[in-house]
């Protein structure tokens, strides 16, 4: 059976290599870290799944990735998680808006409003651990995209793309403080290719 080669963009996140540990942890697969500052577009052709990580800033911060979802959207399975998610949301069109009050290291209970592969065999209400200040806006939300888990405030915690294989994650499935976040991770590395 092959290996099943899977790419993490790292985004200067002290959080990105708690994603790894999780990673090592499934078998039949290859494993690489990338810097986001220093990956070229054709490196990326070379995997089978991207795990887009967390970081600091906005999206924009951190051009590479919009170009890496625009050449492989169609094509490879895309996972983002917080900065990596509001990078997807924001590449189909969404509007990013600032929240207060921040959260940050904050468990907050979220509930999946849609099944996705993602959340195989996870329960519809769990707690996950939140660090972030911006969110996805309800506000002309992408016909593209759809929600699929929100939190206990309403704010859009999952989406997904409704043609790709393609999941964002507002929350971050490494944390301690989330239930199921290996199982989260593992659902994304098994979804069929």
């Amino acid at each position: 059976m092959k290996k099943i080669s899977v790419l993490v963009i790292d985004n200067a996140d002290s959080f990105t290599y708690n994603i790894v540990d999780y990673l090592r942890k499934i078998n039949n697969i290859n494993i690489e870290t990338q810097e986001s500052n220093r990956i070229s577009l054709s490196e990326v052709n070379y995997f089978d799944k991207i795990i887009i990580s967390p970081g600091p800033g906005l999206p924009k911060d951190f051009p590479i990735i919009y170009e890496i979802i625009k050449e492989y959207h169609t094509s490879k399975h895309i996972l983002g998680i917080c900065l990596g998610y509001l990078a997807i949301g924001s590449f189909f069109g969404a509007n990013l808006i600032n929240i207060f009050p921040v959260v940050h290291g904050q468990a907050h209970k979220i509930k999946v409003v849609k099944q996705t592969p993602i959340f195989k065999n996870i329960p519809k209400t769990l707690k996950v651990g939140l660090y972030h200040s911006w969110a996805i806006d309800y506000k002309n939300f992408p016909k593209e995209l759809e929600i699929t888990a929100v939190s206990e405030y309403g704010i859009i915690m999952s989406i997904s793309s409704k043609r790709f294989n393609i999941f964002g994650i507002q929350f971050h499935p490494e944390s301690y403080i989330t239930q199921y976040g290996f199982n989260i991770i593992k659902n994304f590395i098994n979804l069929n290719l």
